[in-house]
């Protein structure tokens, strides 16, 4: 048998298989081959595309905008070579304002900024205290950190993190970095922010906050979809928390491609010097920068949507009562065991609802669940049907 055989049937026998199918997404809806090969169109329930900005009308206003006679749809070099185009620095000005941090560097995926920042801006001396359910591309980044120690506190035990930060504060570290994420992909659950600029206050850590699915959906009134650290100072002017690396995913929520580094000026020398995904990846074409930017800039007119959104959310929670509110727009359904999952999804597809079965390893085991995704553009009837299917199923 050969070893690539081996390694798939231990998948299949551990519920763990995996494979790509070929679908059409539709704004808040998705077209797939049934099992039985036909065509049939899905509520979408497993897009990031949360404020559902995926849809042609926005697609024909940028497009209309754009000057056909510009070179848009490739960037043949990388940034340090040939391919740093101003439609980059717009960009990452742009995303800069929105952040309101000093500066911002633009990578093609929040893999790459995640998995290349913490290596560059390390050394041998520091120290790294990372959530313990932070992103698979975090957890690389930690891995690739030559020579520096790093530790995981409990997922959002603050009282685990001060226990850490204490006794690292004896050991005299150059650099401490307290690593999180604002709203976590799995559990759909807030960082506490609140706890996080306390601790921040005493221990005088620097922060790295991933706000890959918060930007977009929360922030002030004066800075709309800056996402949930900026919310948080804006109602916490005496207690400020302090981001000195700040993730702005473009691929969730902006409904585009790419990720930035909001950080320092002196920061972002550093990083063009030692990120390695930075440094050996071809550029972005300039429709992609130029269409975030598009969507970046008109956040402010989504109001609606983001208030669509909310009311989604209530409806899921009124619906299922869960013994915690869920807070997001990122709503777990608790399934238990691999196959249990696999069995949920099925049923949920059969009755017209695209969900997707997260299994371990992804997540711990014994906790597999269906991760939805709500989305603006969904319709409040069809939520409040999917939920009452959910709860049918138990």
């Amino acid at each position: 048998m050969e070893r690539e055989e081996e390694i798939l049937g231990q998948l299949a026998a551990q519920g763990n298989l995996r494979s790509l199918r070929t679908v059409r997404t539709e704004g808040g809806r998705l077209a797939a081959l049934s099992p039985t090969g036909e065509e049939r169109s899905y509520c979408n329930l497993s897009s990031n595309d949360y404020l559902g900005l995926a849809d042609c009308d926005l697609q024909r206003e940028f497009l209309s905008s754009t000057d056909p006679k510009r070179f848009l749809l490739g960037n043949p070099s990388s940034r340090l070579m040939t391919g740093n185009s101003p439609a980059y620095e717009a960009l990452e000005r742009c995303v800069a304002r929105l952040t309101g941090m000093e500066n911002a560097l633009v990578l093609g995926a929040g893999f790459a900024v995640n998995s290349g920042v913490l290596p560059a801006v390390t050394q041998q001396g520091d120290l790294i205290l990372a959530d313990k359910l932070v992103h698979a591309s975090l957890i690389d980044g930690l891995r690739l950190c030559d020579g520096v120690e790093w530790q995981r506190f409990r997922h959002n035990d603050m009282n685990h993190l001060a226990s850490l930060l204490s006794k690292a504060a004896a050991k005299a570290y150059d650099r401490i970095i307290v690593v999180t994420e604002s709203l976590f992909s799995m559990d759909g659950d807030f960082a506490p922010l609140g706890e996080l600029a306390q601790l921040q206050q005493r221990y005088g850590f620097r922060f790295y906050l991933d706000e890959a699915h918060a930007v977009g959906i929360y922030g002030t009134p004066e800075r709309e979809g800056a996402g949930l650290l900026a919310a948080y100072n804006a109602a916490h002017p005496e207690l400020p928390l302090q981001a000195d690396y700040l993730v702005v995913t473009f691929g969730k929520a902006l409904a585009s491609v790419g990720a930035a580094i909001c950080c320092s000026n002196l920061t972002k020398e550093l990083l063009v010097n030692r990120m390695r995904p930075l440094i050996f990846s071809t550029a972005m074409p300039d429709i992609s920068l130029e269409w975030t930017r598009f969507i970046i800039e008109r956040l402010p007119a989504f109001a609606p949507r983001r208030e669509r959104l909310r009311q989604l959310i209530a409806t899921v929670n009124r619906i299922l009562q869960p013994a915690v509110p869920f807070e997001s727009q990122i709503i777990p359904i608790p399934a238990g065991s691999n196959e249990r999952a696999l069995q949920m999804a099925d049923a949920l597809r059969e009755a017209g609802y695209w969900t997707t079965a997260i299994r371990h390893p992804t997540v711990p085991r014994g906790e597999a669940r269906l991760r939805v995704s709500l989305c603006a553009s969904h319709e409040v009837s069809e939520i409040e049907q999917f939920a009452t299917r959910c709860r049918q199923l138990g």
